[in-house]
């Protein structure tokens, strides 16, 4: 129950037996206090570098104090003859997004601001003078798949942009027997240019009694709304090939002002955003989990005491750059996944810059072993349920990008013919295998960018699998696989030899960006120092005939990760001990 009272009633409340948790209200993350009329002259910049981001969106305020300088181009490719309407609030504040990071935290410290890289800008989006109070809406001159594709060939082309942030969706659910041709134009060029697209899921929308569209309240009836059709994806969030970002509450309470009682924030802090639609994507299995791919911060939704939604609450909102930030006030709150999916973008591009030679599916491997998966309510323990509002959670650059003494990734970067099978020895210390009272993990992500064909029923050419094995033979695991039918799902090894990953191996069935996990503190002082990851590729009917479709690209990340280990350094270990050793390759 929510009560009110005073401290002497508090002092008998927790003195009473029968009463088993007191918490106190939550408070924003940042008071509006801090940051709404700040003044500009008393904040300082220090600028980071990092890779360059392509933003599709509307058009920037380049001028803003803690952008100037930041937008290196921000061009438009529509004909001449073509009336733009006056620029809105979206781009400003997404481009924001992307470069101040830990904006948020800064404030809350009265800290320098921190920027990071620059973007580039082309403008497909503009307000929508029909619906003023609206998204924008794509600009008229051209359709949305070509407004799109020819903006990032052009800045792939020109500028060698890498990473791009798409901050666009349509507003319904997206419909599970025919993508657009949106979706699918995005997905082709990932493939072809080996890009990084981060999109949004999509904003699934609240009425004023705060309803969803499927007559779920956002507070009574948290989770089961997610999960109901009309708060599915809307495209292109089911672009295979991109990173797909659902959206979490920052801050679980809404702003501190006299006269708020019974005010009440929707999501907890750290918990899914109630407007953040959620998966599964394209596909037939159905505990599947391809989408979203991750989750960041993205806003929240405030309730009133008359039970009316409440927008844009100052303290329940995320900040962001205003377009009002020249001579005007120079932050805004937001919410809503347009406002996740370039924190991802932000994340996606130092890892970029951390390795300038990674291809795009490696770089959304490593974003994979980055991420950290939030806290789940307690009635969401079921992992393919949490796993459709949440992905694989939330992405850290620091994690994605560094190894340490207790935690180190390993990465291969490379393709494998079509229908085929390949197996990678991955070296496991003895240290990091002794002992049996430490909980150690052993992850391993896996991405990769096959064709797709949105009017085929398997919307992608190929799938992929693996498996770890340890305690067993190169050449006999070579041997039992080149005996196993491609067609038939289950394993000729399921003893101990083969490590007992979570979740399944058929929840990423399809999807392009998977990580499984062992967890455990079981001893394997007994067993070969190498540990062996098979991975498997496998041709859908409509594309064994393609001749341009007879290899894969991949790339994988595998982890390990003992946090309680005292006695070693298992990245100098493995820098000691790692040789790039020899795959085997089987024909299927």
């Amino acid at each position: 129950m929510r009560v009110r009272v005073s401290r002497a009633g508090l002092d008998d409340l927790v003195s009473t037996s029968v009463v088993e948790l007191v918490r106190t209200p939550p408070v924003p993350f940042l008071d509006f206090r801090d940051w709404r009329n700040l003044d500009v002259s008393s904040i300082s910049r220090l600028d980071a570098a990092s890779e360059v981001v392509g933003v599709l969106d509307d058009s920037p305020e380049s001028a803003h104090p803690l952008l100037s300088g930041l937008v290196l181009s921000d061009e438009s490719l529509a004909p001449a003859t073509y009336q733009w309407q006056q620029r809105g609030t979206h781009g400003t504040e997404v481009v924001g997004r992307v470069l101040l990071p830990s904006l948020h935290e800064e404030l809350r410290d009265a800290l320098p601001i921190s920027a990071v890289g620059n973007v580039r800008v082309v403008r497909i989006l503009e307000p929508d003078p029909s619906r003023p109070a609206h998204p924008p809406r794509f600009a008229t001159y051209a359709t949305p798949h070509d407004l799109v594709e020819q903006a990032i060939r052009h800045l792939h082309g020109t500028h060698g942009v890498r990473i791009f942030n798409l901050s666009i969706g349509y507003s319904e659910p997206f419909n599970d027997l025919h993508l657009g041709p949106l979706t699918e134009t995005i997905d082709d060029l990932v493939r072809e240019l080996g890009i990084v697209v981060v999109l949004p899921t999509g904003n699934a929308p609240t009425d004023l009694s705060a309803r969803t569209p499927s007559g779920h309240h956002v507070i009574d009836d948290k989770p089961e709304f997610f999960f109901a059709p009309e708060h599915r994806l809307s495209e292109p969030g089911p672009a295979a090939l991109a990173v797909t970002v659902g959206a979490l509450a920052l801050s679980g309470a809404p702003a501190e002002l006299p006269g708020r009682v019974g005010w009440q924030a929707a999501a907890d802090a750290h918990e899914a955003a109630p407007f953040s639609r959620t998966g599964p994507g394209l596909g037939t299995n159905s505990r599947r989990a391809n989408k979203p791919d991750v989750t960041h911060y993205g806003g929240n939704v405030v309730v009133n005491d008359t039970g009316n939604v409440v927008q844009n609450d100052l303290g329940a909102s995320l900040i962001s750059t205003s377009t009002r930030g020249v001579g005007g006030q120079i932050f805004a709150a937001v919410n809503g996944t347009s406002y996740a999916a370039p924190a991802v973008a932000r994340v996606a591009a130092d890892i970029a810059y951390a390795y300038p030679d990674a291809s795009g599916n490696l770089v959304r491997a490593l974003l994979a072993t980055g991420s950290a998966q939030t806290p789940p309510a307690a009635n969401l323990s079921e992992l393919h349920r949490r796993n459709r509002i949440y992905g694989l959670g939330l992405p850290n650059v620091e994690r994605a990008t560094s190894s340490d003494a207790r935690r180190v990734t390993m990465t291969y970067d490379g393709s494998m013919p079509v229908d085929t099978v390949q197996i990678h020895p991955v070296p496991i210390p003895e240290e990091f295998r002794r002992g049996s009272r430490r909980d150690r993990v052993i992850s391993v992500a896996l991405a990769f960018d096959p064709p797709v064909r949105r009017q085929r029923r398997e919307y992608l050419a190929g799938t992929m699998k693996f498996e770890v094995y340890r305690d067993i033979d190169p050449d006999e695991l070579a041997e039992i696989l080149q005996r196993q039918d491609p067609d038939d799902p289950s394993d000729l090894i399921n003893d101990r030899r083969k490590l007992n990953l979570q979740p399944g191996v058929n929840t990423f069935t399809q999807s392009t960006l998977q990580m499984r996990a062992w967890v455990g503190r079981n001893s394997f002082v007994n067993d070969d120092e190498t540990f062996l990851i098979a991975v498997t590729h496998k041709a859908q009917t409509w594309a064994r005939n393609d001749p341009t479709y007879v290899s894969q690209n991949y790339a994988l990340a595998a982890t390990l990760e003992d946090r309680e280990l005292a006695t070693a350094d298992l990245h100098q270990i493995l820098r000691q001990q790692l040789r790039v050793p020899t795959r085997v390759r089987l024909r299927a």
